[in-house]
């Protein structure tokens, strides 16, 4: 669950920080920041939780709701809170960083019921692991430009807002790690990585991405994101009720979920 929350659900989610903070910084308007923000984060509470369920039953510990559930409920809530009047503030911005760095750390210090063992780092070629993460961020922050780009062009041509397409092809091209680690976590049968890397990438989203947008944009929110906004906190707030209630997510829970992601995309429209 930590790992899955902090390593996995953190590193998963560097795309929506990196094309949130692009997009924020090029544009008038972090409207498609704030897009892919409230996409994404609905994409993985539907599109990539909705998967994985269908494919495994997604189980948790109850401790992983209250806990880690309960900070992405909050992260969400305070993301929610400062968009709410169309305006993000830079002062806004360092603190859901300062919470960000505070989450992380409760997620860190969280207890676990399992001995934790060494891992066997005999024969890693230290050199070629930092090369290979510095070119994977380079690819990261080269497919963010090019993204952005793209979705501005395909807003042009479409006649949609920006904030659309964030939330649509923007959310949906960004949440793409989330949905292929929890396919795989799902083949090995480690399903509460699932939930650790949907919740932890909620969380970074709410909290990061948002946080990014703050401080490198100008703040400003031409479209009033409070539809999206809502529709966000509630699905938070019922995919917790479902978790915490039945203590899983089976096929039938799945199959409503991968049903709800297109009517969130025509409710945005």
């Amino acid at each position: 669950m930590i790992i899955g929350a902090l390593v996995v659900g953190l590193g998963t989610s560097l795309p929506e920080m990196v094309v949130s903070g692009v997009a924020a910084a090029q544009r008038d308007t972090i409207d498609l920041a704030v897009g892919n923000l409230v996409g994404s984060n609905a994409a993985n509470l539907t599109l990539v939780l909705g998967t994985g369920s269908v494919m495994i039953v997604v189980r948790a510990r109850s401790a992983v709701f209250r806990r880690e559930g309960g900070l992405m409920l909050g992260a969400t809530l305070l993301a929610s809170a400062f968009l709410l009047d169309s305006h993000l503030a830079r002062w806004e911005g360092v603190v859901l960083i300062i919470a960000m760095v505070a989450a992380a750390w409760v997620i860190a210090r969280a207890p676990t019921e399992e001995s934790v063992v060494e891992p066997d780092v005999d024969g890693v070629d230290v050199r070629t692991a930092i090369r290979g993460a510095i070119f994977a961020l380079a690819g990261v922050v080269v497919g963010a430009q090019l993204l952005v780009i793209g979705a501005v062009d395909v807003a042009e041509w479409l006649g949609a807002s920006e904030a659309f397409i964030g939330l649509s092809i923007v959310a949906v091209g960004t949440s793409l790690p989330e949905l292929a680690t929890t396919v795989a976590c799902a083949r090995r049968g480690s399903v509460e990585m699932i939930v650790g890397n949907v919740f932890g990438s909620n969380i970074f989203n709410s909290l990061a991405v948002a946080g990014v947008a703050g401080l490198v944009g100008t703040g400003e929110i031409a479209e009033s994101p409070t539809p999206s906004i809502v529709i966000m906190v509630g699905l938070t707030a019922a995919t917790l009720l479902v978790g915490s209630v039945r203590g899983a997510f089976s096929r039938r829970e799945g199959v409503v979920l991968l049903a709800v992601y297109p009517l969130i995309l025509l409710a945005g429209l």
